[in-house]
């Protein structure tokens, strides 16, 4: 390694950080008007005088389109409100003069960074209007600092080559304003997504979970595409925040009869064609789950709602659907001149109480196949155990076989030993 290399690497680096600091208002001198400005003021004026346009400039925004003239022009009204106790009326003139020219200087710069980075500077605003600093605070403050960097280039006049770093500044706060609103609009049923997932949603209700994530993704893609539509921004985040909290619903309703039952997730049985959600959903039709079973119910608790004109209730617990549809179905009875008799209400809700018993039968239903596996199950150890059984007689004939060969082997082995002393006797 070339040991010289290192000091004058260090001194290029120390040059590069002090022309990052080097002040800008070093060659600024305060002009005849603006020391007239203060001549005729008390010393305690003078420096109410230039806090009062410290703060104005502040105001303007020169801390953000000029930083390093603000933050001067602020170091000369620290200056001087210092030399208040100790120093000159004239002292305390020139250096408010002093600040005042810094501040000139610091408002005509404004304007050109206004210009120079207008699609930025809207970009920014769009940013803080759709409270990206609060949701995406990180990738907010990336796109904020380069920004910095480029106006302060432009500020200390090195603005050469900045033309490829505007534009992919842009194009990262393009994408940061739509990532923003996707968030801001989508990130409860995103929580509540990934909420099911953790509670086994894809197994246990897999249609109505899978569907929740077609319509999220959905709504995303539709927000870039059109994120400046307010309306339909509004409508996509809320259908995919109806259709999380169904799975999230669905599923909590599943695990609960699972639990009750302790049965698995699905098994093969008659399926009615009544056309319910699970139907339109899968091909399998023959095929019951417990997420059928309770979409089934949903579709009729949906089909008394449509008919007392309520919204759709599918996005609450079942038991909280049905309370729904009972206060619902109350209150129109109570008007004389409803559309809806109390009888029809009543035949109505006798129909969701007659599903609520469809839901307990097939529950015992689920049971008795519960029981049938679980005898299956029984009958399979058994023979299992009955296996293992003959596996340990044939085990131990084998054993029996192997030591009869050996007695046998042993028997012939005397044979011969006989026959060749008969042989040697020459008996033989």
């Amino acid at each position: 390694m070339n040991s010289w290399k290192l000091p004058i690497a260090n001194i290029l680096i120390a040059l590069f950080l002090a022309g990052c600091v080097m002040p800008v208002s070093t060659n600024i001198k305060p002009s005849s008007a603006n020391v007239a400005k203060y001549n005729g003021l008390p010393a305690v004026e003078v420096a109410a005088t230039l806090e009062k346009n410290v703060n104005e400039a502040g105001k303007a925004g020169m801390s953000f389109l000029a930083p390093n003239y603000f933050r001067e022009a602020s170091q000369v009204l620290s200056e001087c409100q210092s030399a208040l106790a100790g120093m000159s009326r004239e002292v305390v003139v020139n250096t408010a003069a002093k600040g005042d020219a810094i501040l000139e200087k610091g408002r005509s710069v404004m304007e050109i960074v206004k210009y120079r980075f207008s699609k930025e500077l809207e970009l920014k605003e769009q940013l803080e209007e759709k409270n990206a600093p609060e949701l995406l605070p990180a990738e907010y403050a990336a796109v904020i600092g380069e920004l910095t960097r480029l106006i302060t280039k432009v500020e200390r006049e090195q603005p050469d080559n900045i033309d490829k770093d505007k534009d992919n500044l842009i194009r990262s706060m393009s994408a940061l304003v739509i990532k923003t609103v996707q968030v801001d609009v989508l990130q409860e049923s995103e929580i509540i997504n990934e909420e099911s997932r953790k509670n086994n949603a894809e197994k246990q209700a897999p249609l109505t979970y899978a569907e929740a994530l077609r319509v999220y993704q959905d709504s995303r893609n539709g927000i870039a595409a059109a994120y400046h539509d307010q309306a339909l921004v509004k409508r996509l985040g809320a259908a995919a925040l109806f259709a999380a909290r169904h799975a999230k619903y669905v599923n909590e309703r599943v695990a609960f009869l699972q639990s009750r039952l302790k049965i698995s997730a699905s098994f093969s049985a008659p399926m009615s064609n009544s056309g319910t959600q699970a139907d339109k959903k899968s091909p399998d039709a023959g095929k019951v789950t417990v997420e059928k079973i309770v979409l089934q119910e949903e579709d009729r608790l949906l089909a008394i709602s449509t008919a007392l004109r309520l919204r759709d209730p599918r996005d609450q617990p079942l038991e909280k659907q049905v309370e729904v549809i009972k206060r619902a179905a109350a209150e129109a009875a109570l008007q004389t001149n409803g559309a809806i008799s109390a009888q029809d209400l009543e035949a109505r809700l006798e129909d969701a109480s007659k599903g609520l018993s469809n839901m307990a039968l097939k529950d015992k239903l689920l049971a008795e196949k519960d029981r049938q596996l679980a005898e299956k199950d029984r009958q399979i150890a058994e023979k299992d155990k009955q296996l293992t059984e003959k596996d340990k007689q044939m085990s131990e004939k084998d054993k029996q076989v192997a030591a009869k060969d050996k007695q046998l082997a042993g028997k012939n082995a005397q044979i011969k030993t006989l026959k060749e002393k008969l042989h040697a006797m020459k008996l033989l």
